[in-house]
């Protein structure tokens, strides 16, 4: 039985997996490709899992996402249409990024980042600012540090 799909990309950078929810219009596709060029600007892994929509299931006690398969390798550039991408069928996730108005972010969080919980698993999450890859793309990689000291800047 194929899991229901949620409302959100997913990502690989480097050896981590990025689930990023928000609504319409919020940027999930402009933050997903500006991560993946990021990484391969390093020299890392960037490719899709999925653009839209994400099948996302717990498996062995971590988070897996998969695209639906009527959407695999393929990522809808607003403006511009659907154009394929390198992909990956699955990924564990490692973080979630929540896309949310500027306005509602705090400026000074107690606790950058929060836990979520997505099918039984509770997972980090980080919101970012929607429609703003170049400062989401800083607060990922602070994210990423601190979730991972010892791994290298993916992004």
């Amino acid at each position: 039985m194929t899991p229901p799909a949620v409302h959100a990309n997913c990502v690989i950078v480097g050896t981590v997996g990025l689930l990023i929810r928000g609504g319409a219009g919020s940027g999930k596709t402009s933050l997903a490709d500006s991560l993946i060029e990021a990484a391969r600007a390093k020299g890392n892994l960037g490719c899709l899992v999925a653009d839209d929509y994400t099948h996302v299931v717990a498996v062995d006690g971590h988070l897996e996402a998969h695209a639906p398969q009527t959407i695999e390798g393929c990522m809808e550039v607003r403006g511009f249409g659907l154009v394929e991408a390198p992909f990956a069928r699955c990924a564990q996730i490692h973080l979630v990024i929540e896309l949310s108005p500027a306005e509602s972010i705090e400026r000074l969080p107690e606790q950058p980042l929060a836990q979520i919980c997505l099918d039984g698993m509770q997972v980090p999450v980080l919101i970012c600012p929607q429609n703003d890859p170049a400062l989401c793309l800083r607060l990922i990689r602070w994210a990423l540090r601190s979730l991972f000291p010892k791994a290298p800047d993916y992004i």
